[in-house]
């Protein structure tokens, strides 16, 4: 039998995706320093961000709500966060490539669909781990989040985590070059944070600004988190995420299934 068709024929099944899960699982929580900047982070976009802009800003006006601003910008703080746990997708898949972890999967019979979400695991844990202590550094605050509402806030933003750490697979695909790489992460990361409207109004910014926005998905997973937040009916926010998702998913797997499974270091 040739490799590919070994690659193609063996096939673990679901309990495939239950062993990346667990391992991707103990990753994170052996890795001390990611757990410290997964703590740090948040609490500095809460208190200095959200709460220093809260101050100014007050209440505002949101499809005809007075709302809380600092409720407002949480729901942004959200979406950076998402777009930042994008990039420890890229680094996990990078490792898994470059020492042949990625090959070595495909061929034990790991589905590049099961890759794709176990490789989220990582990333989803982090998610959700900055996401409740949001939540916990806004009690003090009497901000009006309902936890129930804000439970599935988080379930959305998962389901928008996983457009983005499919992206993140792609970009690790196609890109050998380390530095290539990181310039590229950090290009990306300021741009679609902030196009988005995760901390502006869109009827009080240039319209320029809502034109940006209007081509980034963040844009549609922001809102998305929020009309749930707020109780506010109209589904095509939330139709798109989930849309978004579904064909990073299929284009993942065929970028995938396609793939050189080795880095070439330049």
């Amino acid at each position: 039998m040739f490799v590919q068709e070994f690659r193609e024929k063996s096939n673990l099944g679901i309990g495939s995706l239950a062993i990346l899960i667990n391992i991707e699982f103990k990753a994170f929580w052996r890795n001390k320093n990611i757990l410290i900047t997964q703590v740090v982070q948040p609490t500095i976009y809460f208190l200095f961000l959200v709460m220093g802009l809260g101050g100014s800003l007050g209440t505002i006006t949101y499809y005809n709500m007075d709302i809380q601003y600092q409720s407002y910008a949480l729901i942004g703080v959200l979406g950076l966060l998402i777009i930042s746990q994008m990039t420890q997708t890229i680094y996990r898949t990078t490792i898994d490539k470059r020492w042949g972890l990625l090959s070595l999967k495909f061929l034990s019979g790991v589905k590049p669909f099961y890759y794709m979400i176990g490789m989220s695991t990582y990333p989803a844990i982090g998610f959700t781990v900055q996401s409740l202590l949001l939540y916990l550094l806004a009690l003090p605050f009497h901000l009006e989040i309902g936890f129930i509402k804000f439970v599935l806030v988080i379930l959305i933003g998962i389901i928008s985590l996983l457009f983005w750490t499919s992206i993140g697979i792609m970009i690790t695909t196609y890109i050998n070059d380390y530095q290539k790489r990181d310039t590229i992460i950090a290009m990306m990361m300021l741009p679609l944070g902030f196009s988005a409207p995760t901390f502006y109004l869109a009827e009080n910014v240039p319209h320029y600004i809502n034109i940006v926005a209007s081509i980034n998905p963040l844009t549609y997973q922001v809102n998305a988190m929020r009309n749930i937040l707020f109780g506010i009916h109209g589904n095509l926010s939330l139709a798109l995420t989930i849309g978004f998702t579904a064909l990073s998913l299929m284009t993942g797997v065929w970028v995938l299934k396609r793939s050189d499974l080795v880095i070439k270091e330049n």
